[in-house]
């Protein structure tokens, strides 16, 4: 009797991590620690973990066993690999993103960069953290990792990485997404911060319409529209409170470049920096798409 309640109750721990955006999920029957992990895509498979006592590093000897789990498995769900496949090649052949992305499964997404705390990333360990995260899409580059990951699979922290999270979007607006997630890591590495999402609490912005809010975005930043990098560093060290070290640190570059370039946009923007008023109106203009 006693091993049918386990049983039950481990089962309804694999109800609770493949219905709900948790990953994980642990409970106590007739004394028996219990623990459940989703598998994949989280297109229903789940590692149940059954024990009479729970020692420190369970959960991190299982939870590895549930991202290897997940990189065997992950071709297996529902023809996903044929189906990205269509995706790909759709694509290649000048398809829209949101024309290729009922074939992946999912209306909403979010875009997740990564990069490791310690050692360079490599193939393996990207297809592990898009396993950990629920997601095969993943796309490794100059040491970053990208993830596409479908908005019903929350991205939580993962041990040994630093994440930015973007806000959930429709394909149509995953380039902008793309965009919020890197913005989001740059603050994560700068804050030293293990995950960072983009728009974490609703602003004033959105009471302004969006069309009316781009247009008076471009007239203010038009002098560095076509520079990039000054964009770039003039958006960072806003987010960071004007800091130059935690700046130069989110950009990889010295201190003294940073601030060669704010010296820049003072002067091509004609802006007092160092007013509030002037900070605020700037950084308004940045966050628009």
């Amino acid at each position: 009797e006693g091993a049918a309640r386990v049983r039950v109750a481990l089962a309804g721990l694999a109800q609770v991590v493949t219905s709900r955006p948790s990953t994980t999920a642990t409970d106590t029957a007739v004394g028996t620690h219990l623990a459940a992990y989703a598998l994949g895509t989280g297109q229903g498979f789940v590692l149940g973990v059954a024990t009479p006592h729970r020692d420190p590093g369970d959960h991190t000897v299982a939870s590895m066993a549930a991202v290897l789990l997940s990189l065997l498995t992950g071709e297996h769900q529902s023809g996903s690999g044929a189906a990205r496949s269509s995706a790909l090649v759709r694509l290649l052949l000048g398809a829209e993103p949101e024309a290729v992305a009922p074939l992946l499964g999912a209306g909403r997404w979010r875009v997740v960069h990564a990069r490791p705390d310690s050692q360079a990333a490599d193939p393996v360990a990207a297809s592990a953290l898009g396993a950990a995260l629920g997601s095969a899409l993943v796309d490794l580059a100059d040491g970053e990792v990208r993830v596409l990951v479908p908005a019903n699979r929350e991205p939580a922290e993962q041990p040994g990485w630093t994440l930015g999270v973007s806000a959930a979007v429709t394909p149509q607006d995953w380039a902008a997404a793309d965009s919020q997630a890197a913005r989001a890591l740059a603050r994560a590495r700068a804050t030293r911060a293990p995950l960072v999402r983009h728009g974490a609490r609703p602003g004033l912005a959105e009471l302004v319409p969006r069309d009316v809010a781009a247009a008076h975005a471009r007239t203010l930043l038009a002098p560095i529209a076509d520079v990039p990098v000054l964009t770039e560093t003039l958006r960072t060290w806003l987010s960071l409170h004007g800091s130059w070290d935690r700046t130069a640190v989110a950009l990889a570059v010295h201190r003294n470049t940073v601030r060669q370039r704010i010296a820049r946009c003072r002067t091509v923007l004609g802006a007092d920096l160092d007013d509030p008023d002037v900070r605020m109106e700037l950084w308004f203009a940045l966050k628009q798409p």
